[in-house]
């Protein structure tokens, strides 16, 4: 995302589609055991999406856990990797990923959740290169929960991808001084069940557009858009969304800032992906915006030490055949602190702009619950001023 203020996003979770899938392959790793029990295998791969506000995420990843159904949930957690290792996150982008689990042995059956169990040490880069504390919860102890039910069959392994989120998951709270702590947005796939939309990004006179945040997003029946992943645009201005739903409508939407040039936003029109056509192609060509303003506000009530707040901002954007769709266009952070909640948008190109806030509630199972505020009423951006618009749960 676009940084005005440390960013984060909504947990995007693709839960439901990964249910219409299981995971096979056609590695055969044993399809009986030596008690004459049926195996299979899985294999868990970690990346994560791009971002410019921080040097390095440093997470201590000590094992991968994924639970059966139909257990309870203290017997049903089945550890299938302990890398014990520290992964920069930011280094997992441009197709670089981490492999957490590899064909890992594991009995047929379903299963409907997968862990990450931390350990301590986990630090943050700044973008000035210094280095701070990045805070687990302790609602986090028992590990990072991701909701994702795949089926392990006999002789096949199950591929699963956790696409950790690393850009919207820090958050900064302001007591004096201010304090990093991890609020994951953790999204788990199954690579049978995605596809991709490649592209360019193209500025006037068809020149590439280099470094331009790229993201694609569904809308759901209410008309409340869900991030579903990201990407920066390569110096040719080219770009690859990847591990995206089969079956579902998204669209591929950019509003570039590239150095101090700000473009208006584009969208593309509706995208299907299906099993028969798992790619597709999305160019988008921008003009410069007309005239730059910004928009901040207030939250209340202020987030508890439990929760976390992301602001959107949409705008309706064409989308070709489609018509006209409310889509994101950035996201934000709110800054924490004792008296008070923030947010800020302040680089916008001049429009007709809706806001909404996205609150994350960790609960104690490490689980975490949902809640987003009413769009707040359409507003104007001018060039040169900047807007208020407070946000309420």
């Amino acid at each position: 995302m676009r940084l005005f203020t440390p960013i984060t996003s909504v947990l995007a979770t693709l839960a439901a589609a990964a249910l219409l899938f299981t995971g096979c392959g056609g590695r055969d790793h044993g399809s009986t055991s030596a008690d004459g029990s049926a195996n299979g295998s899985v294999s868990v791969t970690l990346v994560d999406g791009p971002t410019t506000a921080y040097k390095a995420i440093n997470l201590n990843v000590q094992s991968v856990q994924i639970h059966q159904s139909g257990t309870s949930d203290d017997s049903g957690w089945i550890t299938v990797a302990s890398p014990n290792k520290t992964i920069d996150l930011l280094t997992l982008q441009g197709g670089v990923v981490e492999a957490l689990a590899s064909n890992h042995t594991i009995g047929v059956g379903t299963y409907q959740m997968l862990r990450l169990v931390l350990g301590s040490g986990n630090t943050l880069i700044l973008a000035d290169g210094t280095s701070v504390p990045l805070t687990v919860p302790s609602g986090m102890q028992s590990g990072i929960k991701i909701p994702l039910t795949f089926t392990v069959q006999a002789g096949t392994t199950a591929d699963v991808w956790i696409d950790f989120d690393g850009a919207h998951s820090i958050h900064v709270v302001e007591t004096g001084s201010a304090s990093y702590i991890l609020r994951p947005v953790v999204h788990g796939f199954m690579q049978v069940a995605t596809g991709s939309v490649s592209g360019t990004l193209t500025g006037p006179a068809g020149l590439p557009l280099a470094g331009a945040e790229v993201m694609a997003q569904s809308i759901d029946a209410a008309g409340e858009v869900t991030l579903l992943r990201t990407a920066i645009t390569s110096a040719t201005g080219t770009y690859t969304l990847n591990l995206l739903p089969i079956n579902q409508t998204f669209y591929v939407v950019s509003q570039p800032v590239v150095g101090t040039a700000v473009y208006s936003a584009q969208a593309s029109g509706a995208i299907i992906l299906s099993t028969s056509q798992a790619t597709a192609t999305a160019n988008l060509s921008f003009t410069l915006a007309l005239g730059v303003g910004g928009v901040g506000g207030t939250l209340s009530p202020i987030a508890a030490t439990t929760q976390s707040d992301t602001v959107y901002l949409l705008q309706p954007l064409p989308t070709g055949l489609s018509g006209t769709a409310n889509l994101m266009v950035a996201s934000a952070n709110t800054a924490v602190g004792t008296a008070s909640e923030t947010y800020a948008f302040l680089t916008i190109p001049v429009g007709s702009y809706q806001v909404q806030a996205l609150r994350s509630t960790l609960n104690t199972d490490g689980t975490t619950t949902l809640t987003r505020s009413v769009h707040s009423a359409t507003f104007a951006v001018t060039s040169g001023a900047t807007t208020t618009q407070n946000l309420s749960f």
